[in-house]
């Protein structure tokens, strides 16, 4: 890889092919195809080819609808997640991304996490945060609106009886809505059976840390500077208020 393909943004590179990609998955959702394996692989397909036409020697790490054991990551490469919230997308829900993380020497870098029913693209470059589209199309959640995955809610109304809470299908999705200011904090319990992955949270996390919020595992590692591994839960926030306590959705008391 030259200098020159080096220094080229994740955004460059992907942004209009993340157009493609929404457009394609509005097509199938129209012609209501089946199964959604087949879009997630042509999605995967699409957007693999265009960083290889870029960088060819960077491997493209791909989320599979099971994640399965986490392997080794490279320490330079992207993490690819074609339609994270597949589920949702079938059941007609607005809650799915595109998602991609250019991670260099082991760590996140730069990030995209695109809405295509919303409408609504997030890039970040290190500390630096874009947003396209318009917002206003987003929910907005109370300022003491904890969201979280919707298998974890009794679990979150028994650890946070005074805050209410939401359900929001997909990680990406619910750390994107605190990163652009729609919700204060969103949570995945760590007492939850799936761990969390790093094409669940990758891209979000950063846009987490580049809004001035911060996204932790349950013993406080920031996502947006930690090597990309699996973790039992995580917490993201900006400007929480504190009113309740959301560490006991990380460190719940017996």
């Amino acid at each position: 890889m030259t200098g020159a393909t080096q220094a080229i943004s994740l955004d460059t590179v992907l942004g209009g092919v993340f157009t493609q990609a929404a457009d394609d998955i509005a097509a199938f959702r129209s012609r209501g195809l089946r199964p959604v394996t087949d879009l997630h692989l042509h999605l995967r397909e699409l957007i693999t080819s265009s960083v290889n036409e870029v960088w060819p020697d960077l491997p493209v790490i791909a989320a599979t609808r099971h994640h399965g054991t986490l392997c080794a990551l490279p320490d330079d490469c992207v993490l690819l997640n074609p339609l994270d919230g597949a589920a949702a997308f079938l059941a007609g829900s607005p809650h799915f991304s595109i998602t991609a993380c250019r991670i260099q020497r082991g760590f996140p870098v730069q990030g995209i996490t695109d809405l295509p029913a919303f409408h609504v693209r997030v890039s970040t470059d290190r500390a630096a945060l874009t947003v396209s589209g318009d917002i206003e199309q987003l929910p907005a959640f109370d300022s003491d609106t904890v969201l979280i995955s919707p298998r974890h809610v009794e679990q979150a109304r028994m650890l946070l009886p005074d805050r209410p809470i939401a359900a929001v299908c997909t990680a990406s999705i619910a750390m994107t809505f605190v990163a652009l200011g729609r919700a204060r904090a969103a949570a995945c319990p760590p007492a939850a059976v799936e761990r969390a992955t790093p094409w669940d949270y990758a891209s979000a996390a950063l846009a987490v840390h580049s809004s001035g919020g911060r996204a932790v595992t349950p013993n406080g590692s920031d996502l947006a500077h930690s090597r990309p591994q699996a973790h039992a839960g995580w917490l993201a926030s900006r400007d929480a208020p504190a009113k309740g306590d959301l560490a006991q959705l990380m460190h719940p008391q017996p």
